[in-house]
């Protein structure tokens, strides 16, 4: 972090950056024809390389001969994004369903032909464990001899692209010398399955093994392990398995342990993973060991003792079809109803003689919800990765919400709360808003009131000459009335840009965060490069200081992603943000990398378990 002192040079440096990058990003025309071979630096460094073996070697390994070059693509028209494929196919028998599964490096779904890779990946594809047909099969919502079903087909498309060991997936037809009868095609790209990160620093460090396709089997397992000074360490893992016998059940076993104690926890879910699903429900079982820190009024020494808790998490929920027919919306509305119970119990705690706040009590919670629920899904590129295809939601969201908690000592408070969520691609561009609105009361009076309004935003590709370019913009708005004292808001590092505004506290808060993302039509040296420029604005307030009189929290940064495909690590981020003014007092504070993942998120646009409106 470095602090500069707020004279007018600082503040006219910074502006002028983000008003260079703006300006020559949305000026960008398209690049002159006659300009020499992009490709010479290329072409040098591979000469310079070749005239020894160690170097050339070197070269191989890291670099392969650049592919042609590939343009962002046009953005297409609100009907050809909605266009389902297999429509016309409704009426055919499925003859024949055939698998292909590809390594990570050097395919791609949509060409068959094999591309070039470097000795690095080619390595990487010998080491990699093919994910197993059978699990590809187990995944598909369709099976030989079926009649085409349209939506079916694409919704296995989309959730074997939402596999966490799966790059990309396509779902094509093929026809047969049969005029009532096809064969499906499913292609799949494994992803490289394997990360070890390591942090080292002079005060801490940590490292974590990941392994997302467990012998190709799309088992799941991880585990990490972390020390800071002085002597304190943290491990955590877990080990899932998806989608247990064709039945889109998964499993996991987790734990953790660290200086406030240990955790271990076994769940099973299936959730509403399409809107051709019926069944959904969970069960969760957590056993807590932990310390309770206080102070004994008898000879005024810090002590501790132990807390022994166990709980319990169980739901369920059925969706019902508003029709019976076949039609694409019909299929993907429905009416939900979902009820869940959650009870945690104290085994072993202190007396209330030194919980004198009687802040460990046994706790029940019922919670119900009944609603509408549209889920739909149209193709994009270019929203959060670097041309794959990527599934946007829409739909429509309401629902009701009702139940009530009972902590040991305290009376029953009952719950009454409202959602409501649209998303849609406009002419203008992705707009999803959600208003939620959930109400504690004792009888008749409400004594603990929490609402909250998100709006997402992002433009469709933007053209300017050979640059395109994506738009994208989140609000938040969140109020809370009757809460307890330590129930309050803060501004995170992670809602700002990594502005630390946890010293801010408060019962409403809002921020609004801005990204301008560019992506280029040309590389340098294979890389490719996608600007971006994000500002973040917040106020927070109380009854005492109300929100309207807050200051502006203001956060500005500008970062790029660079990626390049003939590299085993295709993706990393570089930023730098700069702070008007912090909390503590500081001016115009610069940090390096305060964001390492970039580009806002949608919310993901189905029915979960019940849940009380969060604050």
């Amino acid at each position: 972090m470095i602090k500069v002192s707020p004279d007018i040079f600082s503040v006219r440096c910074t502006f002028l950056i983000f008003l260079l990058f703006i300006s020559f990003s949305f000026f960008a025309q398209k690049k002159d024809t006659t300009k020499k071979d992009p490709l010479r630096v290329y072409k040098k460094i591979k000469h310079f390389a070749y005239k020894h073996k160690a170097t050339a070697w070197m070269y191989d390994a890291i670099f392969v001969d650049p592919e042609p070059k590939e343009y962002a693509v046009q953005p297409e028209s609100k009907e050809d994004k909605n266009v389902n494929p297999y429509l016309k196919y409704k009426d055919c028998i499925i003859r024949d369903i055939n698998i292909t599964v590809y390594d990570p490096f050097g395919h791609s779904v949509f060409d068959t032909m094999p591309r070039n890779i470097n000795n690095i990946q080619r390595a990487g594809n010998r080491l990699h464990i093919t994910t197993r047909h059978w699990i590809i099969i187990n995944r598909l919502l369709f099976q030989k001899n079926d009649t085409i079903d349209a939506l079916a087909l694409s919704e296995t498309e989309r959730i074997l692209r939402q596999s966490v060991f799966i790059n990309d997936a396509r779902i094509f037809i093929t026809e047969t010398r049969s005029t009532d009868s096809v064969d499906v095609n499913v292609i799949v790209q494994d992803k490289w399955p394997i990360t070890i990160p390591i942090l080292i620093t002079d005060v801490s460090g940590n490292i974590r093994f990941r392994n997302q396709n467990l012998f190709g089997v799309g088992q799941q397992f991880e585990q990490y392990g972390g020390y800071k000074r002085p002597d304190i360490y943290e491990f955590n893992g877990f080990y899932n398995i998806a989608n247990i016998d064709n039945t889109y059940i998964s499993s996991q076993l987790a734990y953790r342990t660290d200086v406030s104690g240990t955790q271990i926890g076994l769940g099973f879910d299936r959730g509403f993973f399409s809107p051709l699903s019926k069944w959904a429900g969970g069960l969760n079982a957590t056993r807590y060991w932990r310390y309770y820190a206080y102070t004994d009024t008898l000879d005024s020494l810090p002590k501790r003792t132990e807390l022994n808790i166990f709980s319990y998490d169980v739901w369920a929920g059925r969706s019902f079809k508003l029709s019976d027919e076949k039609s694409i919306f019909n299929q993907s509305a429905n009416l939900i109803a979902g009820l869940r119970f959650y009870n945690s119990t104290f085994i072993e705690r202190p007396p209330f003689t030194i919980d004198k706040e009687m802040g460990n009590q046994n706790t029940s919670a019922i919670v119900g919800n009944l609603g509408l629920a549209v889920q739909q899904y149209y193709k994009e590129k270019y929203v959060y990765r670097f041309g794959a295809t990527e599934d946007v939601p829409e739909g429509l969201i309401v629902q009701f919400i009702y139940g009530g908690i009972k902590k040991e000592f305290k009376k029953l408070r009952y719950y009454a709360g409202m959602e409501v969520a649209r998303a849609k691609h406009f002419k203008f561009g992705y707009l999803s808003t959600t208003l939620s609105h959930g109400v504690f009361f004792n009888r008749y009076v409400s004594n603990d009131i929490t609402t909250n309004l998100r709006l997402y935003y992002f433009s469709d590709l933007i053209k300017r000459g050979d640059w395109f370019f994506r738009q994208f913009f989140n609000f938040n708005l969140t109020h809370g009335e009757n809460k307890l004292s330590n129930e309050t808001l803060t501004i995170l590092p992670e809602e700002l840009y990594g502005y630390d505004g946890t010293s801010l506290s408060g019962n409403t808060k809002a921020t609004l965060n801005s990204e301008t993302v560019a992506y280029l039509p040309y590389d340098l040296i294979g890389f490719k490069l996608a600007p971006i420029v994000m500002a973040g604005f917040g106020i927070i307030g109380d009854p005492a200081n109300k929100i309207q009189k807050s200051r502006l929290y203001q956060s500005y940064s500008i970062g790029v992603m660079v990626r390049n495909e003939n590299l085993l690590s295709s993706t990393f981020q570089l930023s730098v943000g700069m702070y008007p003014f912090l909390p503590n007092g500081d001016n115009y504070v610069f940090k390096y990398n305060p964001v390492t993942s970039f580009t806002l998120r949608v919310r993901v646009f189905s029915v979960s378990r019940p849940e009380f409106v969060s604050y």
